[in-house]
């Protein structure tokens, strides 16, 4: 009867140990994973913010030199260079991401 005791013991450790193998290899990842997510979400809102602004330039010919918008706790800093319009902010990861979009004049 001791034994088998020792045994299922045992066979807990094991199995405890594996799960938390398993949990330390996939968490780090499922991590990364989330915050990519929530960078192409960044991403596709700077995006808007570009085309935004062309269209405002090409439907009624206004040039605004700069503009910062706040959305999501995120600041976009969009600003018109000879003939084209770029978009900045940071994402996650605290990195500093250009975008640009080029208008016909």
């Amino acid at each position: 009867m001791k034994c088998e005791k020792g045994s299922v013991m045992l066979e807990i450790l094991v199995s405890l140990s594996l799960l938390m193998m398993t949990v330390s290899l996939l968490l780090p990842q499922t991590l990364l994973i989330m915050q990519e997510r929530k960078n192409i979400q960044l991403r596709y809102n700077a995006q808007l913010f570009l085309k935004e602004a062309a269209a405002t330039y090409m439907y009624h010919h206004v040039i605004s030199p700069v503009i910062e918008k706040q959305y999501e706790n995120v600041t976009y800093r969009i600003q018109w260079q000879d003939e084209k319009v770029c978009v900045r902010w940071k994402d996650i990861k605290r990195r500093e991401i250009e975008r640009c979009r080029y208008v016909k004049k």
